[in-house]
């Protein structure tokens, strides 16, 4: 019954597209497919009467249970795509400092720092300085910025110890989470109020300056939890780069976070999050330490869930959530004429003269090949005139999702619901004109799973998006044959779409003095599209209890369309003195990945833990680069051919335990970065758990990349080893 309710929304967002007039607007025919889809593959669930959907046996093993793939509770042998756990042992054990630390412990991440505090993470990326193609979440709050188009993973709020667990979906999700989960999805949960009693202290020291810390408190109030925390953050960034610039590769950052969730009846419960988050950084490229300058970013949200337990397993939810991130640099960086090759002297001389001389702007006219008024408003301002930061930008969203959880069997567990989004972006640049756009969007989903035999289980799901770039469905098929009670096949079919994020639709990059547009630098194409991914996978589950042993292989293959990517085309008339080239987005590439990856966890006794991962990815491109003259280029070297880890932890008693992670990778060409070549990096730690009374806490001592230095991203970026101290207390 839900499904059909789903397929009457959908035809009525299609009656309501097909008279709407919009930029770009059509509806996709898979719509009507996905309706289709949902509606005989529930139809026949309903009607199948087999074995209890959980068994003895399932309750009895320790089975791993995820819900971002499907957006509801699955077995991970249920589940239609690949899912990689982080638990708290894991980051623990893994010695992480950082979300691009922790990432590493995922096959098929790519995971790096394009400063020592701004980190690029995407599943299966060619390493750009934006990674967007990746959604990240934390308590279903998407944290993904139209802004940059990625995550400002600096400005999230959160400490690493916040964390319960991270989910990280390999492969498109769009399915289940939309656009921005083009091709993959993170989903970070955090620890709930009520296990955070009383007042917990934690310091960190160690190399690079750094001094952390972080103060929380926990409490209850009646049927409330709430808890309140505190933190401090602050570095001095890479060396190679530390001391170059204004600000050099530092960062020093506050945040503030409340959360409380209560229980008025025994059904419903309602969770609120509020949060601030500033960072005054080291912004810059590594390429360029000396042009290195203060930026200074503000990010705040509220977030307020309601959950209500209908008859039997039932229930409907409501998310509304609030963000806002604002980005300030108007840092000097010099005045105009360093950027219009005039030399000191030269500019000197020509302040001195009031007005300008025809003769000298008429020279300066025909040696940069501008008109004689640009020449003249240019020659008037070069001494005075201040080139700086990238000014003002600021990314604001509202949401709202409602979504009803049904079993209507036995056999059968589904999700429905639709939501809406609102968002804003500005910029306001010292040389350039204010901009400002908005853009709204609709969104329905539904999945389903049906376990249609006693060994065979079914997914099937899709969302609808509507955007200002059209009307379109994601749809998804997996079906996970159990072997025996240790082994699992499954198969994956997905498409998805991403939408230009407000960023790329609405660039318009330009250079001004006064109302005097001197230089475009970046424009969008009016008729941008979406991009499309057709993703297919094939799976293997192992899992066995004595001894234990987790499996996870993934094969796939991924075929990407419409890629957005910039395409640079001469200006006219060329000039000397600027740049004799403009960059516009537009949809010309098309990728195909495909490889395997697998990740392997071994208990050989009960304290101790062998976790193997590894990837492999092959890349055919091709991508316009010019259009005069036309010329193709690939991102084949972008891509990181080989990467993967090892890690052994062990508990010698229940006060002391240590571990050691390796990790490598092959050499790699990043988009928005330098040639790296292949390296492997090692880190261990050593913790010392104590009790004083009712008190507890714990002593801990990471060293990172015990070996040689090697470089991150740019090769500016020597990561040399590094050494901490972490001293936490919790005080009931």
């Amino acid at each position: 019954m839900f499904f059909r309710l789903s397929v009457v929304k959908l035809t009525a967002l299609a009656k309501h597209n097909k008279g709407t007039p919009m930029r770009g607007k059509r509806l996709h025919p898979d719509i009507a497919l996905c309706a289709i889809w949902l509606l005989l593959a529930t139809d026949s669930g309903l009607a199948q009467s087999g074995k209890p959907y959980s068994t003895e046996t399932d309750l009895l093993q320790e089975l791993p249970v995820v819900s971002a793939v499907s957006r509801f509770e699955q077995q991970l042998e249920a589940a239609p795509a690949s899912v990689t756990v982080i638990d708290r042992e894991l980051i623990e054990l893994s010695g992480a400092r950082t979300f691009a630390d922790i990432f590493r412990l995922v096959p098929g991440m790519r995971s790096y720092y394009i400063n020592n505090n701004r980190y690029g993470v995407s599943y299966h990326g060619i390493g750009r300085e934006f990674p967007n193609q990746l959604e990240v979440t934390i308590d279903g709050r998407s944290v993904y910025e139209s802004l940059f188009a990625s995550v400002h993973w600096g400005t999230l709020g959160i400490d690493l110890a916040d964390i319960d667990y991270i989910e990280v979906v390999r492969g498109s999700n769009a399915p289940a989470q939309g656009s921005n989960a083009f091709l993959g999805a993170v989903n970070i949960v955090t620890r709930k109020p009520f296990e955070y009693q009383g007042l917990t202290a934690q310091a960190t020291m160690g190399d690079l300056s750094t001094r952390d810390g972080t103060l929380s408190y926990g409490g209850k109030l009646g049927t409330t939890h709430y808890r309140l925390s505190l933190g401090y953050d602050h570095n001095s960034g890479f060396p190679a780069v530390d001391g170059e610039g204004p600000m050099e590769d530092g960062v020093e950052s506050y945040h503030a976070n409340f959360r409380s969730i209560v229980t008025p009846t025994l059904s419903d419960t309602l969770d609120l999050s509020l949060g601030y988050a500033y960072q005054r950084l080291g912004w810059g490229d590594g390429d360029r330490p000396d042009e290195f300058s203060q930026s200074r970013f503000d990010y705040q949200f509220q977030s307020l869930n309601w959950s209500r337990d209908l008859a039997g397993e039932d229930a409907l939810r409501v998310q509304a959530y609030h963000s806002r991130l604002r980005a300030r640099n108007r840092v000097p960086l010099g005045p105009v004429y360093q950027f219009i090759g005039i030399d000191a002297t030269t500019a000197q001389q020509i302040a001195a003269l009031d007005p300008v001389p025809p003769a000298l702007v008429a020279d300066f006219a025909a040696r940069s090949g501008l008109d004689s008024g640009t020449s003249a408003t240019l020659l008037d301002n070069i001494s005075n005139q201040l080139i700086s930061g990238f000014g003002t930008l600021q990314s604001e969203r509202y949401d709202i999702e409602i979504s009803h959880q049904v079993r209507p069997g036995r056999t059968i567990q589904g999700v429905w619901g639709i939501g809406s989004r609102w968002d804003k972006l500005e910029y306001a640049h010292p040389q350039s004109t204010d901009q400002e756009a908005t853009e709204h969007y609709l969104r329905l989903f539904g999945h389903t799973e049906w376990q249609a035999l006693p060994r065979l289980t079914v997914n099937v799901g899709a969302m609808v998006e509507d955007t200002f770039v059209g009307s379109f469905a994601s749809p998804r098929f997996g079906a996970n044959l159990r072997l025996d009670d240790h082994n699992t096949l499954r198969i994956g079919i997905a498409r998805g779409h991403r939408v230009p994020s407000l960023q790329e639709a609405n660039e318009r990059t330009t250079e001004e003095i006064g109302d005097l547009i001197y230089n475009i630098f970046r424009v969008s194409d009016p008729d941008l599209k979406e991009e499309t991914i057709d993703s297919y996978e094939v799976g293997y589950l192992l899992h066995w209890n004595d001894p234990a042993i987790k499996l996870d292989v993934r094969i796939f293959r991924e075929e990407i369309e419409d890629v957005i990517d910039e395409v640079e085309m001469p200006t006219s008339p060329p000039t000397l003195y600027f740049d004799d080239e403009v960059k516009t987005y537009e949809n010309v590439g098309s990728w195909t990945l495909q490889g395997a990856e697998f990740e392997l966890s071994y208990r050989p006794w009960q304290r101790t833990l062998i976790r193997l991962h590894y990837s492999n990815t092959e890349a055919d491109s091709r991508l316009l680069r010019n259009r005069m003259p036309v010329h193709y280029r690939t991102i084949d070297r972008r891509m990181v051919r080989h990467s993967g880890g090892l890690l052994i932890g062990h508990s010698f008693t229940p006060a002391w335990s240590a571990s050691v992670f390796s990790y490598h990778q092959s050499e790699v060409r990043w988009e928005d970065g330098n040639t790296i070549d292949d390296f492997t990096r090692v880190d261990a730690q050593v913790t010392y758990r104590f009790s004083l009374g009712s008190s507890r806490g714990h002593l801990r001592v990471v060293a990172q990349n015990l070996g040689g230095d090697y470089p991150e991203f740019n090769i500016n970026n020597r990561f040399e080893t590094r050494l901490f101290l972490e001293a936490r207390v919790n005080l009931p």
